[in-house]
């Protein structure tokens, strides 16, 4: 069974949800704008940021968790999910850290 399988249409999406994300972090000091698409790199992207990353946070737990209860092949699928859900957040929180930092200064 391939990570793809493993993971499921929710887990992707959320997944691929967190990637593109990533991809629309404004580079810091970038100044809001209230145009038609600007908004959404500006005011809804690093908005939804912290709440993707706790999503996919507590879906990394609950796949520990359920890795701990299973056995066998059933584990390692968990293991694999939990390790793919962290290595999105790594590469999330990487993305946003200049823009966050810039904030705080």
């Amino acid at each position: 069974m391939s990570i793809f399988q493993s993971l499921g249409f929710l887990r992707i999406s959320l997944l691929a949800l967190g990637v593109i994300n990533s991809f629309l972090s404004p580079e810091p000091g970038t100044p809001i704008s209230h145009e038609w698409f600007d908004v959404i790199p500006t005011l809804v992207a690093p908005a939804a940021a912290p709440i993707i990353i706790m999503v996919i946070l507590f879906d990394a737990l609950m796949s520990k968790i359920r890795s701990s209860d299973a056995s066998g092949e059933e584990s390692k699928k968990f293991k694999a999910i939990m390790w793919t859900e962290l290595a999105v957040v790594a590469f999330m929180v990487m993305a946003w850290l200049p823009y966050y930092m810039a904030i705080g200064k």
